[in-house]
């Protein structure tokens, strides 16, 4: 070996060495200890005495002074452990970097959204519905929450809604998903304000909560016209209307009330019984001589809290808007909630939601814009041009109605008032393409 590869090798050997040096002084002040990381951004280090699915105790210092704390397992975020190394960095050996063994500084995060129900215990789970049905609320957000909440045992889904409506696609599969779940877990709707589509879920559910100063109903359907203006779709409300009766009574809940909250032609008349209950009813036939108009045939039924409760439709809420309020009148005493995680999930749908939205929004308006273009076009090149443009818009157009059936929201297809018809235009497009081919040879 020549003097230049021996310089080569030691230089090599010495960096190498200095480098092992370099980790091991880095290694060295690093804190080693295990991490606790809380829902509300706390962090405890030390060392995790024990964990299980229900608790995790740890020794460390609070204020500088030694303690052990249990933590409850709901408020984790996530766990990160250290091994600690105890042979001192000093007695390690960089001439002989086989024998040097690094510490692991961290293993992987463990699942610490694990929830046991307790024997006895109600495990409840709150989803919140906050916004415009197909702008700030998407079916993707009550699939997640549901799905999560069977995989982990949840009893009982409390949907907390505060809507002034939206689309009706959004709100019809809503009510398919939760249907989905019939039976499994117990689903209850909580309304701060549900008016139009967000009236839907809230006849899907078992039980409907009003709490204070809160207003139900007003599900009149509209339609845009060709100027812009919202026009009543009378068959479509019908429609509606027939469909969601349907599931109202299927979930104990009167369809005349659906009725004449979608129907302006609807009314809603009820009588009290010997026992106290109230009777519903759309016509004044047989009617006794006592009997109160919820709901004339002139107007669109929105029930106040204060008229809800008064003919039992929906439970009341008095002292406020808390979850432990509504356990207290929907009479479960004994309860855990599994935090923030149905928050968690409709806040990360949703913007997975709105991408897919606004990207099916542009290809349904580019086809359509390119379409025009090809209306006004005779040369052969520029609606060969055309159609080939039409043909790529058609492709994604495709995929997206799978995408939709993936994300829980299929009904936003037939939504378009125009929807894209794929096989007569894969066939169109097809023949005018051909023909094209046959114009363009000598």
């Amino acid at each position: 070996m020549n003097t230049s590869s021996k310089k080569t090798r030691k230089v090599s050997s010495a960096l190498r060495l200095a480098a092992i040096a370099g980790a091991l002084a880095a290694i060295s002040s690093l804190a080693l200890g295990d991490e606790v990381i809380l829902r509300d951004g706390t962090v405890y280090t030390g060392t995790i005495v024990s964990q299980n699915r229900r608790t995790v105790l740890i020794d460390t210092e609070v204020h500088g002074i030694s303690t052990r704390l249990e933590l409850d397992r709901r408020t984790v975020k996530s766990i990160v452990k250290g091994e600690t190394n105890n042979t001192p960095v000093t007695d390690l050996n960089p001439a002989d970097p086989g024998s040097i063994t690094l510490p692991s500084i961290t293993e992987p995060v463990e699942d610490t959204q694990q929830f046991v129900k307790r024997d006895g215990y109600n495990l409840i789970m709150e989803v919140p519905l906050k916004g415009g049905f197909g702008t700030e609320i998407y079916p993707l957000g009550v699939a997640s929450s549901l799905a999560w909440a069977k995989e982990h045992g949840v009893t009982d889904v409390v949907f907390r809604i505060n809507s002034g409506g939206g689309y009706g696609w959004c709100a019809s599969d809503m009510v398919e998903i939760m249907n989905q779940y019939r039976g499994e877990i117990k689903m209850h709707m909580l309304i701060e304000s549900a008016i139009s589509a967000s009236i839907w879920p809230s006849f899907a559910c078992d039980t409907i909560t009003m709490a204070p100063g809160s207003d139900f109903g007003g599900a009149v359907g509209y339609t845009i016209n060709d100027t812009g203006s919202a026009e009543v779709d009378l068959k479509m409300n019908s429609i509606m209307s027939a469909k969601l009766e349907s599931q109202a009574d299927a979930n104990g809940h009167s369809g005349y009330l659906v009725r004449a909250m979608i129907l302006s032609s609807a009314a809603v008349y009820a009588y009290q019984q010997a026992d106290g209950t109230w009777v519903f009813t759309d016509t004044l036939d047989g009617l006794p001589s006592e009997y109160d108009v919820i709901d004339g045939p002139d107007s669109v039924l929105t029930l106040t809290a204060k008229q809800a409760v008064k003919y039992g439709i929906v439970d009341a809420m008095t002292e406020g808007k808390s979850l432990e309020e509504f356990c207290k009148v929907q009479g479960i005493e004994k309860w855990d909630s599994v935090g923030d995680i149905g928050t968690e999930l409709v806040e990360r749908d949703v913007e997975r939601s709105k991408t897919f939205q606004n990207k099916l929004n542009a290809t349904y308006r580019a086809f359509y814009t390119e379409l025009s273009f090809l209306e006004g076009r005779n040369r052969i090149s520029t609606v060969g041009s055309s159609l080939q443009t039409m043909r790529r818009h058609l492709g994604t157009y495709k995929r997206m109605m799978k995408e939709a059936g993936e994300l829980h929201m299929p009904s936003i297809i037939s939504s378009f008032e125009d929807a894209i018809d794929v096989p007569f235009w894969e066939s169109q497009i097809e023949t005018r393409l051909n023909e094209l081919k046959r114009l363009s040879k000598p």
